[in-house]
């Protein structure tokens, strides 16, 4: 009786289980795709990681937050109806999976496919300090604020690069800077890089400096006439006093223009913090 009762609850848990699964393959989200037709996948956020389950399928990022993918022909042909395998996506803060069925009738094949936020199911993904989305709020209001900073800047060949202001909040910097040109030479800018060095360079042998990357830049201008502003996101970093982090910016012709903005440690400790005001325009 006992082995008869267990066997009895064993049976309801699985088809409780069982009906809970096709309950959850039936509320997924479908999309059906054609071999003769490119479907794009839009989110709002950056996608971190993609997984499409089976190699029947294809596909891409060609754009951080736009995910595009074919059917891949076989021998045999695909069956109207077929499901051709499930794909997950997940972006800063969300994930969705869907089922892409096979039609066989081009027309009916999704081309384009926005994704709203609250369509998506929430995640936390540990490796993400603070969305783009986020950042990017941030950094514009910065861009609408006054100026903090007024005697940081260098000027050389008629141009001026100058600190506006640094922000930081959660383990982020914010940083300002704006470039004037004083000629009426257009600037096509080659390349900007950001480096931690020292500050006396008398022995080039034993010069040390560390390149680091922005998590972001709000402008991707290249070229401007007479103003050039930017504001760049970089996770939080230190450095001793006998270094500095200067900002270059070099020009894409061959005598190219560069110049060079150096901040000293003390105007880093000098960030000021985000104001309610700042944080909620």
């Amino acid at each position: 009786m006992k082995k008869i009762i267990l066997l009895s609850c064993f049976i309801c848990s699985t088809n409780l289980l069982f009906s809970q699964v096709i309950n959850k393959s039936a509320d997924m989200k479908v999309l059906k795709v054609n071999e003769q037709v490119s479907t794009h996948i839009t989110v709002g956020e950056p996608i971190d990681y993609v997984d499409i389950s089976t190699d029947k399928l294809v596909g891409d990022i060609p754009i951080k937050n736009i995910m595009r993918i074919k059917p891949i022909l076989e021998d045999e042909p695909y069956k109207n109806g077929e499901v051709l395998a499930l794909i997950t996506i997940v972006t800063e803060r969300y994930k969705i999976q869907f089922n892409c069925v096979y039609t066989d009738n081009r027309d009916e094949a999704s081309s384009n496919v926005d994704i709203k936020t609250e369509d998506m199911e929430s995640y936390v993904n540990v490796n993400v300090n603070m969305p783009e989305i986020e950042m990017r709020r941030l950094a514009w209001s910065i861009w609408n604020s006054g100026h903090k900073y007024f005697d940081v800047s260098r000027e050389l060949y008629k141009l001026r690069i100058t600190l506006n202001n640094i922000y930081t909040f959660r383990g982020l910097f914010f940083i300002d800077v704006s470039i004037k040109n004083k000629t009426n030479i257009e600037y096509d800018v080659e390349q900007i890089r950001f480096k931690i060095e020292d500050k006396k360079q008398s022995k080039a042998t034993n010069f040390q400096q560390i390149e680091i990357e922005p998590l972001l830049s709000i402008n991707e201008g290249e070229t401007f006439v007479k103003e050039y502003r930017n504001i760049y996101v970089f996770d939080k970093f230190t450095f001793p006093d006998e270094k500095v982090f200067t900002i270059e910016v070099a020009e894409k012709q061959i005598s190219g223009r560069t110049v060079i903005l150096r901040i000293d440690y003390a105007d880093v400790l000098n960030a000021d913090a985000f104001h309610r005001s700042v944080l909620f325009r």
